[in-house]
Protein backbone atom coordinates (compact mmCIF):
# COMPACT_ATOMS: atom_id res chain seq x y z
CA UNK A 1 0.00 0.00 0.00
CA UNK A 2 2.85 2.71 0.68
CA UNK A 3 4.17 1.39 -2.28
CA UNK A 4 1.06 2.88 -4.25
CA UNK A 5 1.07 5.72 -1.99
CA UNK A 6 4.03 6.63 -3.03
CA UNK A 7 3.31 5.99 -6.79
CA UNK A 8 0.33 7.93 -6.50
CA UNK A 9 2.10 10.94 -5.06
CA UNK A 10 4.97 11.15 -7.33
CA UNK A 11 2.04 10.86 -10.18
CA UNK A 12 0.15 13.95 -9.06
CA UNK A 13 3.39 15.57 -8.59
CA UNK A 14 4.59 15.08 -12.43
CA UNK A 15 1.17 16.13 -13.59
CA UNK A 16 0.93 19.36 -11.80
CA UNK A 17 4.56 20.33 -13.21
CA UNK A 18 3.55 19.49 -16.87
CA UNK A 19 0.47 21.47 -16.82
CA UNK A 20 0.96 22.94 -20.63
CA UNK A 21 1.62 18.79 -21.62
CA UNK A 22 -2.06 17.69 -21.97
CA UNK A 23 -0.55 13.97 -23.29
CA UNK A 24 1.65 13.68 -20.26
CA UNK A 25 -1.54 15.32 -17.95
CA UNK A 26 -3.47 12.54 -19.51
CA UNK A 27 -0.64 9.39 -18.89
CA UNK A 28 -0.33 10.60 -15.38
CA UNK A 29 -4.09 10.47 -14.49
CA UNK A 30 -3.96 7.05 -16.57
CA UNK A 31 -1.38 5.74 -13.95
CA UNK A 32 -3.51 7.46 -10.76
CA UNK A 33 -6.33 5.90 -12.00
CA UNK A 34 -5.08 2.32 -12.17
CA UNK A 35 -2.97 2.78 -8.88
CA UNK A 36 -6.49 3.96 -7.18
CA UNK A 37 -8.22 0.72 -8.14
CA UNK A 38 -5.31 -1.69 -7.18
CA UNK A 39 -5.43 0.31 -3.64
CA UNK A 40 -9.11 -0.35 -3.15
CA UNK A 41 -8.92 -4.19 -4.66
CA UNK A 42 -6.32 -4.25 -1.61
CA UNK A 43 -8.35 -2.97 0.83
CA UNK A 44 -11.44 -5.27 -0.25
CA UNK A 45 -9.48 -8.61 0.11
CA UNK A 46 -8.30 -7.85 3.60
CA UNK A 47 -12.36 -6.99 4.56
CA UNK A 48 -12.79 -10.40 2.38
CA UNK A 49 -10.41 -12.52 4.70
CA UNK A 50 -12.14 -10.89 7.67
CA UNK A 51 -15.95 -11.61 6.46
CA UNK A 52 -15.41 -14.32 4.11
CA UNK A 53 -19.17 -14.42 3.09
CA UNK A 54 -19.37 -10.59 1.82
CA UNK A 55 -18.87 -11.44 -2.11
CA UNK A 56 -19.69 -9.71 -5.17
CA UNK A 57 -20.50 -12.21 -8.10
CA UNK A 58 -20.13 -10.28 -11.47
CA UNK A 59 -19.51 -12.12 -15.41
CA UNK A 60 -15.81 -11.50 -15.46
CA UNK A 61 -13.11 -12.54 -18.26
CA UNK A 62 -11.24 -14.81 -16.61
CA UNK A 63 -8.17 -14.53 -19.03
CA UNK A 64 -8.03 -10.82 -18.94
CA UNK A 65 -8.20 -10.94 -15.26
CA UNK A 66 -4.74 -13.35 -14.84
CA UNK A 67 -3.57 -11.41 -17.19
CA UNK A 68 -3.63 -7.97 -14.60
CA UNK A 69 -3.95 -9.90 -11.71
CA UNK A 70 -0.45 -11.89 -12.47
CA UNK A 71 1.18 -8.43 -12.59
CA UNK A 72 0.50 -7.42 -8.98
CA UNK A 73 0.96 -11.16 -7.73
CA UNK A 74 3.68 -11.58 -9.31
CA UNK A 75 5.19 -8.63 -6.97
CA UNK A 76 5.52 -11.18 -4.35
CA UNK A 77 7.84 -13.48 -6.13
CA UNK A 78 11.31 -13.02 -6.42
CA UNK A 79 12.93 -12.18 -9.96
CA UNK A 80 15.25 -15.56 -9.37
CA UNK A 81 12.27 -18.09 -9.65
CA UNK A 82 10.87 -18.51 -13.67
CA UNK A 83 7.42 -17.57 -14.23
CA UNK A 84 5.62 -18.94 -17.16
CA UNK A 85 2.41 -17.85 -17.78
CA UNK A 86 0.38 -19.66 -20.07
CA UNK A 87 -2.65 -18.12 -20.52
CA UNK A 88 -5.33 -18.69 -23.31
CA UNK A 89 -6.51 -15.88 -25.71
CA UNK A 90 -10.35 -17.27 -25.94
CA UNK A 91 -12.08 -14.66 -23.50
CA UNK A 92 -13.05 -17.42 -21.14
CA UNK A 93 -16.35 -16.06 -19.32
CA UNK A 94 -16.93 -16.70 -15.62
CA UNK A 95 -19.26 -15.71 -12.46
CA UNK A 96 -16.80 -14.51 -10.33
CA UNK A 97 -16.32 -12.51 -7.03
CA UNK A 98 -12.44 -10.58 -8.78
CA UNK A 99 -11.28 -9.48 -5.17
CA UNK A 100 -11.76 -13.50 -3.62
CA UNK A 101 -10.00 -14.69 -7.19
CA UNK A 102 -6.96 -12.44 -6.64
CA UNK A 103 -6.38 -14.02 -2.84
CA UNK A 104 -6.86 -17.35 -4.63
CA UNK A 105 -4.10 -16.27 -7.06
CA UNK A 106 -1.82 -14.50 -4.61
CA UNK A 107 -1.86 -17.33 -1.87
CA UNK A 108 -1.48 -20.04 -4.99
CA UNK A 109 2.01 -18.00 -5.89
CA UNK A 110 2.90 -17.29 -2.61
CA UNK A 111 2.82 -21.11 -1.78
CA UNK A 112 4.50 -22.23 -4.60
CA UNK A 113 7.12 -19.46 -4.18
CA UNK A 114 7.67 -21.03 -1.02
CA UNK A 115 7.76 -24.50 -2.25
CA UNK A 116 10.56 -23.49 -4.73
CA UNK A 117 13.17 -21.93 -2.13
CA UNK A 118 15.57 -25.15 -2.31
CA UNK A 119 15.26 -25.95 -5.49
CA UNK A 120 17.94 -25.86 -8.13
CA UNK A 121 16.17 -24.34 -11.01
CA UNK A 122 13.31 -22.50 -9.03
CA UNK A 123 10.11 -22.37 -11.66
CA UNK A 124 6.69 -21.87 -11.66
CA UNK A 125 3.88 -22.06 -14.39
CA UNK A 126 0.45 -20.59 -14.32
CA UNK A 127 -1.85 -21.89 -17.18
CA UNK A 128 -5.62 -21.22 -17.95
CA UNK A 129 -7.50 -23.58 -20.62
CA UNK A 130 -10.91 -25.20 -21.03
CA UNK A 131 -12.16 -28.32 -21.07
CA UNK A 132 -15.31 -30.19 -21.29
CA UNK A 133 -15.56 -32.30 -18.01
CA UNK A 134 -14.95 -36.00 -18.93
CA UNK A 135 -17.56 -38.61 -17.11
CA UNK A 136 -15.22 -39.44 -14.56
CA UNK A 137 -15.26 -36.03 -13.42
CA UNK A 138 -18.39 -35.90 -13.45
CA UNK A 139 -18.97 -38.80 -11.46
CA UNK A 140 -16.51 -37.79 -8.91
CA UNK A 141 -18.31 -34.03 -8.47
CA UNK A 142 -22.09 -34.85 -9.39
CA UNK A 143 -23.14 -31.51 -8.52
CA UNK A 144 -20.92 -29.96 -11.25
CA UNK A 145 -23.42 -29.38 -14.34
CA UNK A 146 -21.15 -27.38 -16.96
CA UNK A 147 -20.83 -28.14 -20.26
CA UNK A 148 -17.41 -26.04 -19.74
CA UNK A 149 -15.05 -25.40 -17.38
CA UNK A 150 -12.80 -22.65 -16.87
CA UNK A 151 -9.41 -24.84 -15.85
CA UNK A 152 -6.50 -22.75 -14.13
CA UNK A 153 -3.30 -24.57 -12.53
CA UNK A 154 -0.38 -23.46 -10.78
CA UNK A 155 2.49 -25.68 -10.87
CA UNK A 156 5.97 -25.43 -8.83
CA UNK A 157 8.96 -27.61 -9.11
CA UNK A 158 9.04 -27.70 -5.34
CA UNK A 159 9.46 -29.53 -2.44
CA UNK A 160 5.80 -31.08 -2.51
CA UNK A 161 3.54 -32.83 -0.20
CA UNK A 162 3.97 -36.07 0.97
CA UNK A 163 0.69 -38.26 -0.03
CA UNK A 164 -0.42 -38.58 3.78
CA UNK A 165 -0.93 -35.26 4.02
CA UNK A 166 -2.13 -33.90 1.03
CA UNK A 167 -5.79 -34.27 1.98
CA UNK A 168 -5.10 -31.84 5.40
CA UNK A 169 -3.61 -29.03 3.16
CA UNK A 170 -6.68 -27.37 2.71
CA UNK A 171 -7.80 -27.42 6.55
CA UNK A 172 -7.67 -24.24 8.22
CA UNK A 173 -4.31 -23.54 10.12
CA UNK A 174 -2.77 -26.94 8.97
CA UNK A 175 0.90 -25.94 7.44
CA UNK A 176 3.59 -27.73 6.16
CA UNK A 177 5.54 -24.63 6.89
CA UNK A 178 8.39 -23.62 9.75
CA UNK A 179 7.28 -22.27 12.57
CA UNK A 180 6.29 -18.05 12.14
CA UNK A 181 6.43 -18.71 8.19
CA UNK A 182 2.81 -19.93 7.90
CA UNK A 183 -0.73 -18.91 9.06
CA UNK A 184 -2.14 -22.36 7.65
CA UNK A 185 -5.46 -19.87 5.84
CA UNK A 186 -3.64 -19.71 2.57
CA UNK A 187 -5.22 -22.94 0.97
CA UNK A 188 -7.94 -23.64 3.05
CA UNK A 189 -9.81 -19.30 1.79
CA UNK A 190 -8.13 -20.90 -1.97
CA UNK A 191 -10.65 -24.11 -1.20
CA UNK A 192 -13.39 -21.84 0.04
CA UNK A 193 -13.36 -19.27 -2.47
CA UNK A 194 -13.21 -22.38 -5.11
CA UNK A 195 -16.55 -24.04 -2.96
CA UNK A 196 -18.27 -20.61 -3.04
CA UNK A 197 -17.61 -20.16 -6.96
CA UNK A 198 -19.44 -24.03 -7.37
CA UNK A 199 -15.90 -25.08 -8.65
CA UNK A 200 -13.63 -28.21 -7.94
CA UNK A 201 -9.91 -27.90 -6.65
CA UNK A 202 -7.69 -30.98 -6.81
CA UNK A 203 -4.08 -31.45 -5.76
CA UNK A 204 -1.23 -33.45 -7.27
CA UNK A 205 2.10 -33.59 -5.51
CA UNK A 206 4.89 -35.80 -5.24
CA UNK A 207 7.48 -35.22 -2.77
CA UNK A 208 11.19 -33.93 -4.26
CA UNK A 209 9.19 -33.46 -7.36
CA UNK A 210 6.38 -30.31 -6.94
CA UNK A 211 3.03 -29.66 -6.72
CA UNK A 212 0.58 -28.80 -8.72
CA UNK A 213 -2.75 -26.83 -7.76
CA UNK A 214 -5.66 -27.60 -10.22
CA UNK A 215 -9.01 -25.30 -10.28
CA UNK A 216 -11.85 -25.59 -12.05
CA UNK A 217 -14.88 -23.25 -12.31
CA UNK A 218 -17.86 -23.12 -14.52
CA UNK A 219 -18.20 -20.93 -17.73
CA UNK A 220 -20.89 -18.92 -18.80
CA UNK A 221 -23.15 -19.33 -22.17
CA UNK A 222 -22.00 -17.19 -24.94
CA UNK A 223 -24.40 -15.22 -25.01
CA UNK A 224 -24.14 -13.52 -21.67
CA UNK A 225 -20.58 -12.18 -22.42
CA UNK A 226 -22.14 -9.14 -24.34
CA UNK A 227 -24.10 -8.51 -20.94
CA UNK A 228 -20.16 -7.99 -19.45
CA UNK A 229 -19.24 -5.88 -22.89
CA UNK A 230 -21.75 -3.50 -22.68
CA UNK A 231 -21.88 -3.37 -18.87
CA UNK A 232 -18.61 -0.74 -19.02
CA UNK A 233 -20.36 1.86 -20.65
CA UNK A 234 -21.23 5.16 -19.02
CA UNK A 235 -24.97 6.37 -18.67
CA UNK A 236 -25.82 9.93 -18.66
CA UNK A 237 -28.52 11.87 -16.79
CA UNK A 238 -31.42 14.28 -17.83
CA UNK A 239 -30.85 17.19 -15.63
CA UNK A 240 -32.80 15.43 -13.02
CA UNK A 241 -31.96 16.66 -9.17
CA UNK A 242 -29.83 14.79 -7.33
CA UNK A 243 -29.95 15.21 -3.42
CA UNK A 244 -26.14 14.28 -2.32
CA UNK A 245 -25.54 13.62 1.24
CA UNK A 246 -21.75 13.04 2.78
CA UNK A 247 -20.29 14.76 5.90
CA UNK A 248 -16.57 14.65 4.11
CA UNK A 249 -16.49 18.01 1.37
CA UNK A 250 -13.76 16.63 -0.64
CA UNK A 251 -16.29 13.09 -1.34
CA UNK A 252 -19.15 15.90 -1.66
CA UNK A 253 -17.91 18.44 -4.21
CA UNK A 254 -15.70 15.21 -5.93
CA UNK A 255 -19.04 13.36 -6.79
CA UNK A 256 -20.99 16.75 -7.53
CA UNK A 257 -18.87 17.19 -9.82
CA UNK A 258 -19.00 13.42 -11.22
CA UNK A 259 -22.55 13.76 -11.38
CA UNK A 260 -22.39 17.30 -12.64
CA UNK A 261 -20.20 16.01 -15.41
CA UNK A 262 -23.11 13.18 -15.82
CA UNK A 263 -25.23 15.65 -16.72
CA UNK A 264 -27.11 15.78 -13.17
CA UNK A 265 -28.26 19.06 -11.29
CA UNK A 266 -26.97 18.44 -8.24
CA UNK A 267 -28.09 19.97 -4.28
CA UNK A 268 -25.70 19.01 -1.66
CA UNK A 269 -25.82 18.42 2.55
CA UNK A 270 -23.26 17.89 4.90
CA UNK A 271 -25.47 15.57 7.00
CA UNK A 272 -28.72 13.81 7.51
CA UNK A 273 -30.24 16.43 9.16
CA UNK A 274 -29.79 19.09 6.74
CA UNK A 275 -30.34 16.62 3.66
CA UNK A 276 -33.99 15.85 5.44
CA UNK A 277 -34.90 19.70 6.02
CA UNK A 278 -34.16 20.13 2.18
CA UNK A 279 -36.12 17.24 1.16
CA UNK A 280 -39.52 18.48 3.20
CA UNK A 281 -39.31 21.59 1.35
CA UNK A 282 -38.44 20.36 -2.02
CA UNK A 283 -39.27 16.52 -2.31
CA UNK A 284 -41.18 16.71 -5.49
CA UNK A 285 -38.23 17.90 -7.57
CA UNK A 286 -35.33 14.98 -6.18
CA UNK A 287 -35.32 12.36 -8.46
CA UNK A 288 -32.87 10.22 -6.34
CA UNK A 289 -30.85 10.19 -2.87
CA UNK A 290 -27.25 9.64 -2.73
CA UNK A 291 -26.09 9.42 1.22
CA UNK A 292 -22.93 7.92 2.84
CA UNK A 293 -24.08 6.21 5.67
CA UNK A 294 -22.29 6.77 8.64
CA UNK A 295 -22.27 10.50 9.54
CA UNK A 296 -22.36 12.80 12.34
CA UNK A 297 -25.67 13.08 14.12
CA UNK A 298 -28.37 11.70 11.50
CA UNK A 299 -26.75 9.18 9.09
CA UNK A 300 -27.61 7.92 5.79
CA UNK A 301 -30.07 5.06 7.46
CA UNK A 302 -32.13 7.48 9.83
CA UNK A 303 -32.66 9.65 6.80
CA UNK A 304 -33.82 7.48 4.34
CA UNK A 305 -35.79 5.97 7.30
CA UNK A 306 -37.45 9.35 7.96
CA UNK A 307 -37.99 10.18 4.16
CA UNK A 308 -39.99 6.72 4.07
CA UNK A 309 -42.20 7.63 7.04
CA UNK A 310 -43.25 10.83 5.08
CA UNK A 311 -44.59 8.44 2.60
CA UNK A 312 -42.11 8.96 -0.42
CA UNK A 313 -40.55 6.45 -2.22
CA UNK A 314 -37.70 8.28 -4.20
CA UNK A 315 -34.66 6.05 -5.17
CA UNK A 316 -32.05 5.58 -2.74
CA UNK A 317 -28.33 4.64 -2.75
CA UNK A 318 -26.41 4.16 -0.02
CA UNK A 319 -22.39 4.78 0.22
CA UNK A 320 -20.42 3.66 2.78
CA UNK A 321 -16.41 2.70 3.16
CA UNK A 322 -16.92 0.53 6.55
CA UNK A 323 -17.79 -3.02 7.39
CA UNK A 324 -21.99 -2.77 7.59
CA UNK A 325 -22.85 -6.16 7.59
CA UNK A 326 -23.93 -5.80 11.44
CA UNK A 327 -27.34 -3.55 10.09
CA UNK A 328 -27.83 -4.86 7.12
CA UNK A 329 -31.40 -5.73 7.91
CA UNK A 330 -31.96 -2.40 8.14
CA UNK A 331 -31.33 -1.58 4.72
CA UNK A 332 -32.79 -4.66 3.15
CA UNK A 333 -35.89 -3.19 4.74
CA UNK A 334 -35.76 -0.01 3.30
CA UNK A 335 -37.46 -0.16 -0.26
CA UNK A 336 -36.21 1.23 -3.47
CA UNK A 337 -32.91 1.50 -1.99
CA UNK A 338 -28.78 -0.26 -2.59
CA UNK A 339 -26.03 -0.06 -0.49
CA UNK A 340 -22.74 0.20 -2.44
CA UNK A 341 -19.05 0.21 -1.20
CA UNK A 342 -16.58 2.63 -1.42
CA UNK A 343 -15.25 3.33 -3.96
CA UNK A 344 -17.77 2.77 -6.66
CA UNK A 345 -16.39 2.98 -10.27
CA UNK A 346 -18.30 5.96 -11.83
CA UNK A 347 -19.67 3.72 -14.55
CA UNK A 348 -21.05 1.42 -12.30
CA UNK A 349 -22.78 3.78 -10.52
CA UNK A 350 -23.90 6.04 -13.38
CA UNK A 351 -25.53 2.49 -14.45
CA UNK A 352 -27.48 2.17 -11.15
CA UNK A 353 -28.46 5.83 -11.24
CA UNK A 354 -30.19 5.59 -14.24
CA UNK A 355 -31.36 2.24 -13.54
CA UNK A 356 -33.35 3.19 -10.43
CA UNK A 357 -34.83 6.25 -12.00
CA UNK A 358 -36.31 4.67 -14.77
CA UNK A 359 -37.87 2.14 -12.42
Amino acid sequence: MNNMLAALQGNVYLAKSRTNEPAVIAEKLGNIEKLSQRAAEIVRQLLTFARKDMVQMQSLPLNIFLRDGLKLAQSTVPESIECVKDICEEQVMVIADATQLQQVLMNLLNNARDAVAASENPRIRVRLETCEPAEVFRLKYPNIRAERMAHLSVEDNGSGIAPEIVDKVVEPFFTTKDVGKGTGLGLAMVYGAVQTHGGVLEIDSQPGKGTTIHIYLPVMHEQRKQIRDNAEETAHGHDELVLLVDDETVVRDTVGEVLDSLGYRVVSACDGKEALDYYHAHQDEIAIVLSDVVMPGMGGIELIQKIRQLGSDVPTILLTGYDFSGRSDEVDALDNCELLGKPVAVASLSRLIRKMIRT
